[in-house]
């Protein structure tokens, strides 16, 4: 009787799990420190192939979607 609407409970919780965070698991971001200049740090995706230089840390969305370089 109570097992039904604790699964559809779990379920829900499972899916809204699953989607967040959806547009930065796209890309996978490596630090390359061969490249990196003063406080800048070059960043490349492995997945899109999109390079970029940022001071404050990995990119936080793709930026296939931008058709260009974040600067």
């Amino acid at each position: 009787m109570f097992f039904l609407p604790f699964l559809i409970i779990v379920v829900v919780a499972v899916a809204i799990y699953a989607n967040r965070n959806k547009d930065r698991r796209r890309c996978r971001w490596r630090q390359t420190t061969r490249e990196s200049s003063g406080g800048l740090i070059r960043y490349n995706c492995i997945t899109c192939g999109q390079e970029t230089a940022r001071s404050d840390g990995v990119p936080r969305q793709c930026l296939a979607q931008s058709g260009k370089p974040e600067a």
